[in-house]
């Protein structure tokens, strides 16, 4: 994802190189430059970022998956965050550069008339976003910090960028109104603002979203969560593999889970496991009967490549798009190429979940493996490919604790399988 992070710096780059510079040279010049480059990468990234929190569904193809268009997202945000610190360091550094006798003064071309009042404004009001925005960016980065507050700092930075597509806006050079640099400027404000408001509205998803209800709740002795979810028809209309925003508390608001089934898209079904603050609580929160706001369905993770044999890795609670790629494969008749499937587990008693899982894999003609670190230890790539035998053709399907995906893919690159043969969900929407 970072190729389109260095894409867009490169073109925003470009875009200032061809437009008209400040006139002489020395300290002050290359300082109103380095102004102007590092407000326009600012305003790009910010914008962009912005632009892949409202989930178009054309990018959502593009980047391959809703989860790698937020890993981008992140990436985007950290990269505004950078940019805008070294703008604000360019526009006061040399200001205590000149308190410390290093830089002289910068000359004056005679008495200046009062400021515009609408100058004035932007100014005042991009140093004071540019402070907000840096707050918002390292508590947003703070992963102890509960999701629910985490929602409405993401909220706040919508209206910073307004503030900061102002201050932008008016302050451009009248040079850039027929330049490249001033052209990505306005498209980024512009874009960046519909988003913004968009988000404001709370219009993002609504276009996905369906009303329904909790059908069943049950708990699984370790305590996993297994949800069925009533919705009008025509129901979700989804692939095995893909994922969904449910939300069941306003406050809350929506989190990410799977779609564990394949069978009716008028009862999808939803396996969790309480991995945090949120999920921890559920098990005691939901009852049949209570009313659901899905969104969705997202991501490509889709079992669509080609290939002669597939293999299957799932980490844990990682099952879950699995169960609803048997359910499609059994209603289909059974796969059509050779699957392996390997279901990893910390504890052998946390791999009996689902009780039914080794009929529902010979229905739909899958080999299971079954795989607890506490009795055999983690799974390998030698091991991978000594069971399947050979890795020529295969595709890689992969859904587990990003670290294991990491081991596992660079050991079976190593033994030779294609980078774009290994495809995996992100975990972590934040």
């Amino acid at each position: 994802m970072n190729r389109y992070l260095y894409g867009l710096l490169a073109l925003v780059a470009g875009a200032w190189l061809m437009s008209p510079s400040a006139n002489g040279a020395g300290f002050w010049a290359w300082r109103r430059e380095a102004v102007l480059l590092t407000g326009l990468l600012g305003l790009a990234t910010m914008s962009a970022a912005i632009l892949l929190a409202t989930r178009p569904r054309w990018l959502e193809q593009r980047l391959n998956g809703l989860d790698k268009a937020y890993g981008l997202h992140k990436s985007l945000g950290i990269a505004a965050g950078v940019t805008l610190g070294l703008h604000w360091f360019a526009e006061n550094g040399a200001k205590w550069l000149v308190q410390l006798g290093l830089v002289m003064r910068r000359a004056r071309g005679g008495p200046h008339g009062p400021e515009n009042a609408l100058i004035d404004f932007a100014k005042d009001s991009g140093e004071w976003a540019f402070y907000v925005l840096i707050a918002l960016v390292l508590i947003a980065l703070m992963q102890r910090i509960p999701y629910r507050y985490f929602r409405w700092v993401h909220k706040a930075l919508a209206v910073v960028f307004l503030f900061g597509a102002v201050h932008a806006v008016v302050l451009m050079p009248d040079s850039w109104l027929a330049a490249p640099a001033g052209w990505v400027l306005i498209v980024a404000a512009a874009v960046g603002g519909a988003g913004a408001l968009w988000s404001l509205a709370g219009r993002i998803g609504k276009t996905r979203t369906h009303q329904g209800r909790i059908e069943s709740v049950a708990v699984s002795p370790s305590g996993l969560i297994d949800l069925r979810l009533a919705l009008p028809a025509p129901g979700l209309r989804y692939r095995a593999g893909q994922f969904a925003f449910l939300k069941f508390d306003a406050l809350e608001g929506p989190h990410p889970f799977t779609i564990a089934s394949a069978d009716d898209p008028c009862r999808p079904r939803f396996v969790i496991k309480p991995l945090g603050d949120y999920t921890d609580t559920l098990a005691a929160r939901l009852a049949a009967g209570q009313a659901v706001e899905l969104e969705g369905p997202y991501g490509c993770f889709d079992f669509s490549a080609d290939g002669k044999r597939e293999i299957w890795v799932a980490g844990g609670i990682g099952i879950t798009p699995f169960l609803a790629r048997l359910d499609a494969l059994a209603a289909q008749g059974g796969a059509k190429r050779p699957v392996d499937f390997w279901y990893c587990t910390q504890q052998h008693s946390e791999a009996m979940f689902p009780a039914d899982l080794e009929a529902r894999c010979a229905r739909a003609g899958v080999t299971l493996h079954r795989m607890a670190a506490d009795c055999a230890g983690l799974l390998s790539a030698d091991r991978v490919a000594a069971t399947t035998g050979s890795l020529d053709g295969a595709r890689v399907w992969f859904c587990g604790p990003s670290g294991f995906a990491q081991t596992l893919r660079s050991g079976l690159e190593a033994l030779g399988l294609p980078r774009d043969a290994f495809h995996s969900e992100r975990f972590a929407m934040r």
